[in-house]
């Protein structure tokens, strides 16, 4: 008989092989230890509460290309902003426009583009754009990492 955290494991490994993502290596990362991230918030009626546990180890194996795509969409001040304001709930493109006064509407399409292309970003209705469900809590960990960095405690 297996025990539940092994079937946990199990599944968790079904998943990334569906996903094409490296699967975390198994038991808790006693190895290198364990880096913790999360919290919890509101969106609209919702509470949500999260938490995601990785082995620095296992952390810096990870393939640095898809890493790469996600933190330069994210790098960008216009994008960053946008991230920043779709963080808060979905928004209307010219909700976006008029807050990002210095972009066009041309490059406002671009940097959503950009943002969908690296799984940020996605338009749920037309001219509608919110953070994906599975990219909110780590785009609120990247802002609170980056403010760590320019505002350490």
């Amino acid at each position: 008989m297996t025990t539940i955290e092994e079937r946990v494991a199990a599944l968790e490994a079904r998943v990334a092989a569906l996903e094409g993502t490296p699967a975390e290596p198994g038991g808790d990362g006693e190895e290198t230890g364990k880096l913790v991230y999360g919290g919890h918030a509101t969106f609209g009626d919702r509470r949500v509460t999260w938490e995601m546990a990785r082995p620095p180890g296992w952390l810096v194996e990870q393939p640095p290309g898809p890493l790469a795509a996600v933190l330069a969409a994210a790098g960008h001040p216009a994008r960053l902003r946008i991230l920043q304001l779709l963080a808060q709930g979905p928004r209307a493109v010219a909700d976006l426009q008029s807050e990002l006064s210095s972009a066009s509407q041309g490059q406002l399409y671009h940097h959503l583009k950009t943002l969908g292309s690296a799984g940020l970003v996605e338009q749920p209705e037309r001219g509608v754009y919110r953070v994906t469900p599975p990219a909110i809590f780590p785009v609120l960990a990247m802002l609170a990492a980056a403010t760590d960095v320019v505002r350490p405690r």
